[in-house]
């Protein structure tokens, strides 16, 4: 079974059915299959191999999920990039992906002006009416809408999504076909009230994020009407939850507290919301009992990463509400496998610990990724026989509950988003007046973490907060560059000269349940 597959199904059985709607222009199942079938075609006369490429850049829109449903169809792989990053950054990942199409949607002009000098001739750009381009109405109104014949197997590579790594340079993490649909079917089989045939679903996060991506195969998947937002706008959420017949969404949890907070958001009717998903942090049992009294909905905690192709645990409706009926502590927990997933925790040398006993998280499950795209031995770091090492601490309780407790890597999640500090250390070190650098992430109510810089200047010279940020504004991605600074006077480091962040970390810590956000 393919991805496209799910999508030739309901354009014959339910053609005229809402497959997707964005800013109010709508389009059915039937209209998406036969764009995506113009566009598959469009590929393969621009010479698109099976297997090659294909890039997307710009904010959520119906674009993306008909290039997606297009490079399924034809055998080539999406990089749905993310919009938010630096034209350095978005220029290694265009060259390490061997990108051979690259999209770029109306709002990105600058970013474009900024990526040409750094891209390859060869790559073909298309945008809606920018110069030495292919104009996208143009283009797709020359191209017939039968579909493509290219033999694809499942195990073939479906979406290439970019994940941080801790030598700086983000790792192309690839998806099959068989992995985002044993993801999705895992999904539906944990969800008590199931996504069908008019209902409809909203997706907030970002399309380049395997919770974006991954929510608009699922739609697919399950015949939904994906209702789909340009950016996050709690406002517009509501107005949708009213407007269409929506019962599920995915946000994480700085989303659901941006909601609550919209005025008069009880007079708000969300008779036909069942289930709201949550995850890439945890929840306070007070935002929570906020949101329940509010939604009058069923909440899933999700855990999972890009390499897992999302979510291989979770807290289950019925968790919630023991841990609503005095066991609180389950709030702290991701939840338990999903079907067909294994766990298991283990040490440093790579044995496995007993129950109670923290250590690495190691996952088993057919949504487990392909490889890291052509870094072999980064591969076979983070996956052997078949587990995915997934680089966080915890512990199984004898229920089978997994707790999260800390991170062996240094990552940091900031409102849903993955940052990697030695990106963000590697621009601050490029200061003038910075002699040594370590950043952290600090617990902060909004965002789950936020980002900490501590830095040790050059005698005789000063550092505000404000110049550390407007330094990195080129740099780094907006959402990376650290809000808080501390100068000290030199950084702790063991024997090997490695900075011991856990004694940074250490103070503003103390006293919270998981060194994590």
């Amino acid at each position: 079974m393919l991805v496209h597959n799910y999508l030739e199904y309901y354009a014959r059985n339910t053609p005229d059915a809402p497959c997707f709607t964005h800013h109010d222009a709508s389009l059915s199942y039937s209209e998406v299959d036969a764009i995506a079938n113009q566009l598959g075609n469009g590929f393969l006369e621009l010479g698109v191999q099976k297997e090659q490429r294909v890039a997307i850049l710009g904010e959520n829109s119906v674009e993306h999920c008909l290039w997606f449903m297009a490079a399924s169809k034809v055998g080539a792989v999406s990089v749905p990039l993310n919009y938010r990053l630096a034209p350095a950054e978005l220029a290694f990942i265009i060259g390490d992906s061997n990108t051979r199409v690259l999209f770029v949607l109306e709002g990105m002009e600058s970013a474009l002006d900024a990526l040409r000098p750094l891209l390859s001739e060869d790559i073909v750009i298309i945008t809606a009416n920018q110069p030495d381009s292919l104009h996208w109405s143009d283009w797709i109104a020359l191209l017939h809408n039968t579909c493509p014949s290219v033999e694809i197997g499942r195990d073939d590579p479906f979406i290439q999504l970019y994940t941080s790594g801790t030598t700086g340079n983000p790792k192309g993490v690839v998806t099959s076909h068989y992995n985002i649909l044993q993801l999705t079917m895992m999904n539906v089989i944990a969800t008590p009230n199931r996504p069908a045939i008019g209902t409809a679903g909203i997706i907030c996060a970002p399309l380049f994020h395997i919770g974006g991506a991954g929510s608009a195969v699922a739609g697919i998947y399950n015949g939904q009407h994906t209702i789909l937002h340009r950016v996050f706008d709690p406002m517009q959420i509501l107005n949708d939850m009213e407007a269409y017949p929506v019962t599920s969404i995915f946000m994480v949890p700085a989303m659901i507290m941006a909601v609550l907070q919209v005025p008069d958001i009880e007079q708000r009717d969300f008779s036909r919301l069942k289930t709201m998903f949550y995850g890439a942090s945890p929840i306070s049992e007070t935002v929570l009992r906020r949101a329940i009294e509010v939604f009058q909905c069923e909440f899933i905690q999700m855990y999972g990463m890009t390499e897992t192709t999302g979510t291989v645990v979770s807290l289950s409706p019925g968790d919630h509400r023991r841990a609503l009926a005095g066991k609180p502590e389950l709030l702290r927990s991701c939840g338990r496998p999903s079907v067909g997933v294994e766990i298991k925790i283990m040490d440093t040398e790579g044995v496995e610990v007993e129950t109670g006993e923290v250590g690495e998280i190691w996952v088993k499950s057919d949504t487990n990724m392909l490889c890291y795209y052509n870094l072999p031995e980064a591969t076979t770091a983070n996956l052997t026989d078949g587990w995915i090492h997934t680089g966080d601490a915890g512990y199984l309780d004898d229920e089978g509950y997994l707790y999260l407790k800390d991170r062996i890597k240094d990552m940091v999640v900031s409102g849903g988003e993955n940052i990697y500090p030695v990106e963000v250390e590697n621009a601050l070190a490029k200061l003038e007046v910075v002699v040594d650098v370590a950043v952290i992430g600090v617990p902060n109510d909004k965002f789950g973490e936020a980002l900490l810089a501590f830095v040790v200047i050059k005698e005789g010279m000063t550092l505000t907060v404000e110049e550390m940020m407007d330094f990195c504004r080129d740099k780094i991605a907006g959402y990376k560059i650290p809000r808080q600074l501390e100068i000290v006077e030199e950084l702790p480091r063991n024997p090997s000269g490695k900075i011991l962040k856990k004694v940074l970390r250490e103070p503003y810590w103390d006293g919270v349940e998981r060194g994590i956000g």
